[in-house]
């Protein structure tokens, strides 16, 4: 597929980039705002000028083919390459700008967003950023219609048009009240220890519940989930009342740990963890690059996470 690549352009090759993350060509229109007839004729150019055919229409959108796959592979090197040297040229002229769109769940927002901000204003001064707060579900289907530029997941996603790196994990713990302590101070506490406590979780959409009743059913454990809250501020202010508690990672509550308005025990044996993957989306016009995103991320990450999340490592 390689030899073919120099009878394209940048452009053909992000449009059908994006059609892949979406689908369908319909919901490709909608994001790169091209006529879907348009995006169409482009598609059938490129099939017809590569003599092979890149997805299979369906009713319901598109899937790609075995030439279509070996495409994809191939555009995502060769689109971060021609993005690197422009990003290598355009710094001759200054500091880089442009627009990014950051999509952070409750919980990491509460440990990234003043990091990001920091290292932006320092580093950045010409590029508007953008948070957008939501749960891992939501911000998956932000990436793949174009809302965002990059989000922080929990899972790597099957869809292979976003690129993915794996930059570390975070261990989750057992949060409880400093007026009602729940177990002993520096414990690591089982799952099946909290049978019989009251617990505020998410609800069911966001990832770190799914993760949570996933690691129960395994155990056997029935939890008691006596509330379901989607707020992290509610959540936080009904635990530290001693009403119930709730699993979160330490990081989402350091400030009310450091002030002692919180106990943390780890949740072990076994322990529970959840990874830490920088998604990228293709690049939307007037936005920085997805290395330059994907940089941004991973030092705003590790210069807020603890040691123990170690080096980054590639995650696909």
């Amino acid at each position: 597929m390689r030899c073919y690549i120099s009878t394209m352009d940048l452009r053909q090759l992000r449009h059908f980039r994006q059609i892949a993350l979406s689908g369908s060509i319909s919901a490709a229109s909608g994001t790169l705002r091209i006529a879907q007839p348009a995006l169409s004729r482009q598609m059938q150019m490129l099939e017809q000028e590569l003599g092979v055919t890149l997805f299979h229409r369906t009713g319901r959108g598109v899937l790609l083919t075995a030439a279509g796959e070996a495409l994809l592979t191939d555009s995502l090197t060769l689109i971060d390459e021609a993005e690197e040297l422009g990003r290598r040229i355009r710094a001759f002229g200054g500091i880089p700008a442009g627009e990014a769109t950051i999509g952070l769940s409750p919980t990491i927002g509460r440990l990234l967003t003043l990091p990001l901000a920091t290292r932006v204003r320092r580093d950045f001064p010409n590029l508007k950023l953008r948070i957008a707060e939501g749960f891992s579900g939501t911000l998956l289907e932000w990436l793949q219609t174009g809302r965002l530029d990059a989000a922080i997941l929990y899972h790597s996603p099957a869809n292979s048009a976003l690129r993915c790196e794996k930059v570390g994990q975070e261990p989750l713990s057992v949060i409880g009240s400093v007026v009602r302590p729940a177990f002993p101070p520096g414990d690591h506490v089982p799952i099946s220890a909290l049978k019989g406590h009251p617990l505020v979780l998410s609800t069911p959409a966001h990832g770190l519940r799914q993760m949570v009743e996933r690691h129960a059913a395994t155990a056997d454990v029935k939890l008691d989930l006596l509330f379901e809250f989607d707020s992290l501020d509610a959540t936080i202010a009904l635990v530290k009342q001693g009403m119930a508690l709730t699993i979160l990672p330490e990081s989402a509550v350091r400030a009310e740990l450091d002030a002692g308005t919180l106990l943390a025990w780890p949740v072990g044996s076994p322990s529970l963890v959840r990874p830490l993957i920088i998604a990228t989306a293709p690049q939307r016009p007037g936005a920085i690059s997805a290395r330059e995103l994907s940089a941004l991320l991973r030092e705003a990450i590790m210069s807020a996470a603890p040691p123990e999340n170690g080096k980054s490592t590639s995650a696909g």
